[in-house]
Order: structure tokens, then C-alpha cells, then sequence
């Protein structure tokens, strides 16, 4: 099975675009398959998997669908298998538990557009607002502590000076009122971190991200966002080869276009870095020079 996850990866990368997302997809499960494995109370074994995703992809409405009464599956399993969210870099080591999305995504329907997922991809950033100027989901994160009241603050300095992040969103993402407006950041302090449901992300050279979750409370762990995103890249391909041949060749738009073309290069590179971090508890980053 190790060999497998390598060689889909391989061929992944040396396939024609064409069928660079179907391979891509057999990867990603193969390798959360392992996750689940090694990480799940519930799944001590290969057999005790279910056959199915545990989403869907709609066609007619071009939504990722999960949770509430869609089949139990993958995607589900590897949910349960990341139940806390472990931010780590040269600054900052900390968790939080994933419990209240987890709930959630349990006790509700939920449909996501590829659009939406795409967003919140932060080595996109750039490429999705070529897409959409109007919109934007991440936002440049840094983290430190101090002491108040003999007790740890965890101090969230969230935003570029330019863009910031939505006030309400960020106010119940991190469960607190105490949000200061400085130079045209946000910072959030935080004494009860086991009380936030904030998404955050790391990005392929180490730097931490806000994502703005589409849905309050829902907080995808990463390598599940890029699951579903690939797996939606896959029933395009798969299931619509002409309006994916539309993609590839600019029909839609050469901005959309070029934001796909973008993730697949980056999902080659960040979808076995991600399985590495659950595989083996060590968190890869890429020391890219000059940058």
C-alpha cells in the first residue's frame, strides 16, 4: 500500500492534465486510508472501511456535499481521525480539539461550491483573486503569548494591513469579544484556547493563515479541504470531460483556468507533505531560497 500511494503520486505527475485529477484522487485516498488507519479509534485495519467517498460531488449545482444523511465514508472517517488541529512553527506550538465541527458536520446537510473550497487554499491567494477580486478568504497569521492575570494569552494578529478578515466571522471563530483594530490588522487574545473554532492553515513554507470558514463553526482540516477539492476535480473529469476540457483550455475563463492549474501543480507538492504531518506527527515545510 506504501508503494501504491508512491507510485499514484509518480504518475500523477508525469500524466497529461487530462487525467491528472483522477489519479491525484486514488492518491489522496490511499493515503487516507493510512491516516485513518494509524489515527482512528474506529478503524484499526484496512478491511473496517467502508467502500464508500462519504460525500458527493453535484453536478447540477457544482457542490462538494457531506455530513447530515450522506453515506458515512472517507471523508468522514478521516475527519475522525484529526479530531484536534496542532499549529506548530518556530513561534508557536498549540492545539485545540475539533469536536463542535465535527458535531456539525454530523448533524447537518452541508454543500460547498468548488469556488468556495478553492478560496480558502492560501497558496492560492493570488490566483484566486485574479478570479475574484471581491472576495477573500485568507489572511496572513501570526501568533504569540503573554501572561495576563498569571494566566497564558495566546495573541492572534490576523490580517496584511490592507485586507482584513470579517469581524463577526472572526468574533465566532474565535469565541471572544476582545478584538483590537491596530494599523489595519486584527488582534485577537485568547486565554481559553481549547474554546476556539478557528481555521488555520499552514502553507507550503511554514507561514500560518486565517481562513475564513464558508459556515460558521465548520473547520476543515486541511488535507480533508484538499481531499474534496481534488475528488470534485475528479467527477469533472470524469463525469463532465467536456466542460473539464472547457477548463483546460481556457472556455471558462482563462482566470479559472489558471487557478486549477495552479492547484494541481500545488496539490502534487502539499497533499503528501499534509499526509506526512498524520502519518508521522513531523510538520514538513519547503525552505524555499530567496523567499
Amino acid at each position: 500500500m506504501h508503494q501504491a500511494r508512491k507510485e499514484f503520486i509518480a504518475a500523477g505527475k508525469d500524466a497529461d492534465m487530462l487525467a491528472k485529477p483522477l489519479i491525484h484522487f486514488y492518491a489522496a485516498s490511499a493515503y487516507a486510508y493510512a491516516i485513518i488507519v494509524i489515527n482512528s479509534p474506529l478503524h484499526k485495519s484496512i478491511d473496517s472501511l467502508r467502500g464508500s467517498h462519504g460525500h458527493v460531488y453535484n453536478h447540477k449545482q457544482s457542490t462538494i456535499d457531506f455530513g447530515g444523511d450522506t453515506p458515512c465514508g472517507t471523508f468522514i472517517d478521516l475527519l475522525g481521525a484529526i479530531p484536534v488541529v496542532h499549529v506548530k512553527n518556530n513561534n508557536i506550538d498549540l492545539k485545540y480539539p475539533l469536536l463542535t465541527s465535527i458535531d456539525l458536520i454530523q448533524n447537518n446537510n452541508i454543500s460547498l461550491s468548488l469556488l468556495s473550497l478553492l478560496s480558502m487554499v492560501p497558496e492560492l491567494s493570488k490566483f484566486y483573486s485574479l478570479y475574484d477580486k471581491d472576495h477573500q478568504s485568507v489572511h496572513k497569521l501570526n501568533i504569540d503569548t503573554g501572561i495576563v492575570n498569571k494566566n497564558v494569552t495566546y495573541n492572534f494578529y490576523i490580517g496584511d494591513g490592507i485586507n482584513k478578515p470579517n469581524l463577526d466571522k472572526l468574533k465566532n471563530a474565535f469565541k471572544t469579544e476582545n478584538i483590537v483594530e491596530n494599523q489595519g490588522n486584527y488582534i485577537v487574545s485568547v486565554s481559553e484556547i481549547d474554546k476556539i473554532n478557528a481555521t488555520i492553515y499552514q502553507d507550503i513554507k511554514g507561514d500560518l493563515w486565517y481562513v475564513e470558514s464558508p459556515i460558521n463553526d465548520l473547520v476543515l482540516p486541511e488535507i480533508s479541504l484538499h481531499f474534496l477539492i481534488i475528488s470534485a476535480l475528479c467527477n469533472i473529469m470524469r463525469y463532465s470531460p467536456h466542460e473539464w476540457n472547457e477548463i483546460l483550455n481556457n472556455k471558462v475563463s482563462s482566470q479559472f483556468s489558471l487557478l486549477v492549474s495552479e492547484y494541481i501543480r500545488l496539490f502534487e507538492q502539499k497533499f503528501p507533505m499534509l499526509a506526512v504531518q498524520y502519518l508521522t506527527n513531523y510538520i514538513p515545510v519547503l525552505n524555499i531560497s530567496g523567499q
